[in-house]
C-alpha cells in the first residue's frame, strides 16, 4: 500500500509540475506575442513614414524642377508679379489633387507665404507652425529636399517636405512645401493602445487563472491525501476490531493473574514492585489499544450543552491524580465568562487529558502548568479558546510533524495522542495549534466554537 500511495503521489506532483509548466509558458507566449506584436507595429511605423517620405521627395523634386524651369525670373523676384502667381497656383491645386496631398505652397526665408494652391493661408501671411521644423528647413535654404518628423497641427497628422527652387543664378531664392496626411498613423497608434490593453486584460485573466489551477491543485492534493488518509483510517479500524478482542484478553488474564500471585506472594513488610510494574504495563497497553481504536474508528461525536469550565476543572483533578514522580502546580485561569454551549464532553476531556499528560511528561523534576479559558472573536464569531502552559524542556525536534501519527517525541507512546486532539477538534469546527522553545515553555492551545 505504501509503494502504490508513493507511486500515486509521485504522479500527482508530475501532473501538478506539467500543470505550473503550461501556465508559465503560456504566460511566456502571451509575452512574447504582444512584445512581437509591439516591435512589428512600431517597424510599420518607420516603414510607412519612409515610404510616405520617399513619394513627397520625389513628388517634390519634379515639381521644384518644373517651377525653376518655367518661372526662374519669378523666383528670382519672390514671385512679385501677379500673373506668374496666377499661373503657378493652378499648378499647386493640381498637385495637391493628383497627389492626394494637404497642401502646396511656396514660402521665404522668413516663412512669409509667396504662392499658395489650397491654403488656409493668404499671400504674405507669416506660417507660424513651420517655426518647430526650422532645422529642416534650414538644411532646405541649403539646396537639399527635407522632410519633418510627423507632427500634429488642429488635431490632423502631416507630413512636410521642403524642397529649394533655385533662380537663374543657382541660388535658392525660395522652398517648395509640400504637405501630406498621416491620419493613417492614428490607426497604428489605436492598433498600439489596444495591444497595451489586450496584454493588460489577458495577463489578468491569465493570473486569475493560473490562481484557479494553483488552487485546484491543491484542493487536488488535499483531497488526495484526506482519501488517502481514509484508506489508512479505514485498514486500520478493520484491523484494530479485529486486533482489540484478541489483546484485550490476554491482558485481561495477565492482570486477573497478577492480581493473584500480589495477593499469595507478596510480603505484607517488603512490598515486590514486580507486580505493580506488571499492572502498570498492562494499563499502558490498554490506554495504547484505545488510542489505537479512538484514532482508527473516529467514533460519532456525541454532541449535547455542557459547561467547558466544569470539564476543565474535571480533567485538571483527574491528572493531579496521576503518579508520575513529578512536583507539578497546576493553576487554572478564567479570564471571560463563557456560557454553556454544545459540544461532546468526553472527547474535549480526552483532549485535555492527553494535552495535560503531556505537559506533565514535559517536566522533568517540578515545574507549574497553567491553564486559561477564554473567550475570543474571530472571523464574526464566537469561540472558547483553552491554552495550556508548561515550564518543561520544550519541543526541539521536528516540530511540523507534531500533529502527525505515529510521530512522538518521547522514547515511550503511540504518538496517537496529538493526532487524537487534532481530529477531536477539528471535528467540532476548531482548530489546535502550539508554541515552543527548546528548554523553555510549550504552549498547546486550541478553540471551539460557541454554538
Amino acid at each position: 500500500m505504501t509503494a502504490t500511495t508513493n507511486s500515486e503521489e509521485r504522479l500527482l506532483e508530475k501532473r501538478k509540475f506539467y500543470v505550473r509548466f503550461l501556465i508559465i509558458f503560456t504566460v511566456l507566449m502571451l509575452l512574447a506575442f504582444n512584445l512581437g506584436s509591439w516591435i512589428f507595429f512600431d517597424r510599420m511605423d518607420d516603414y510607412l513614414e519612409q515610404e510616405l517620405e520617399k513619394r513627397l521627395t520625389a513628388i517634390a523634386g519634379l515639381t521644384a524642377k518644373r517651377i525653376e524651369t518655367d518661372y526662374a525670373d519669378d523666383i528670382s523676384d519672390n514671385f512679385q508679379n501677379d500673373i506668374s502667381r496666377l499661373l503657378i497656383q493652378p499648378l499647386l491645386n493640381r498637385l495637391v489633387y493628383e497627389q492626394e496631398l494637404e497642401s502646396a505652397f511656396i514660402i521665404d526665408r522668413n516663412q512669409l507665404l509667396l504662392v499658395g494652391g489650397i491654403s488656409t493661408f493668404s499671400s504674405g501671411e507669416k506660417i507660424s507652425y513651420l517655426q518647430q521644423d526650422s532645422l529642416a528647413i534650414e538644411q532646405a535654404w541649403s539646396g537639399i529636399i527635407t522632410s519633418s518628423p510627423i507632427h500634429v497641427f488642429e488635431g490632423n497628422k502631416f507630413k512636410s517636405i521642403y524642397a529649394p527652387l533655385h533662380d537663374q543664378f543657382f541660388e535658392v531664392n525660395a522652398l517648395l512645401v509640400l504637405e501630406a496626411s498621416a491620419d493613417f498613423f492614428k490607426l497604428l497608434d489605436l492598433f498600439k493602445q489596444g495591444l497595451i490593453f489586450g496584454g493588460v486584460i489577458s495577463l489578468g485573466l491569465m493570473l486569475v487563472f493560473a490562481f484557479f489551477i494553483s488552487w485546484m491543485i491543491t484542493l487536488l492534493m488535499r483531497t488526495h491525501e484526506s482519501l488517502q488518509q481514509s484508506k489508512k483510517l479505514s485498514a486500520m479500524g478493520r484491523m484494530a476490531a479485529s486486533m482489540a478482542h484478541e489483546i484485550r484478553n490476554p491482558l485481561g488474564v495477565i492482570k486477573g493473574t497478577a492480581d493473584v500471585l500480589k495477593e499469595k506472594y507478596e510480603a505484607q513488610a517488603q512490598p515486590e514492585e514486580m507486580f505493580d510494574y506488571i499492572a502498570a504495563e498492562v494499563e499502558r497497553l490498554n490506554i495504547l489499544v484505545n488510542n489505537f481504536l479512538s484514532f482508527a474508528r473516529e467514533p460519532k461525536l456525541n454532541i449535547a450543552t455542557h459547561d467547558l469550565k466544569s470539564n476543565i476543572e474535571k480533567s485538571i483533578f483527574a491528572i493531579e491524580r496521576e503518579e508520575l514522580q513529578r512536583v507539578v502546580d497546576v493553576q487554572f485561569v478564567v479570564k471571560n465568562k463563557i456560557p454553556a454551549f454544545a459540544f461532546d464532553e468526553n472527547a474535549i476531556r480526552q483532549v485535555l487529558f492527553n494535552l495535560l499528560i503531556n505537559a506533565k511528561q514535559a517536566i522533568v523534576e517540578q515545574g507549574n502548568i497553567e491553564v486559561i479559558l477564554e473567550s475570543a472573536r474571530l472571523k464574526n464569531r464566537n469561540y472558547a479558546k483553552v491554552t495550556i502552559i508548561d515550564s518543561g524542556i520544550g519541543i526541539n525536534q521536528d516540530s511540523d510533524k507534531i500533529f502527525e501519527p505515529f510521530f512522538s517525541t518521547k522514547s515511550t507512546g503511540s504518538g496517537l495522542g496529538l493526532a487524537i486532539c487534532k481530529g477531536i477538534i477539528e471535528r467540532h469546527g476548531g482548530w489546535i495549534d502550539f508554541e515552543s522553545q527548546p528548554k523553555k515553555a510549550t504552549k498547546f492551545y486550541f478553540y471551539l466554537p460557541i454554538k
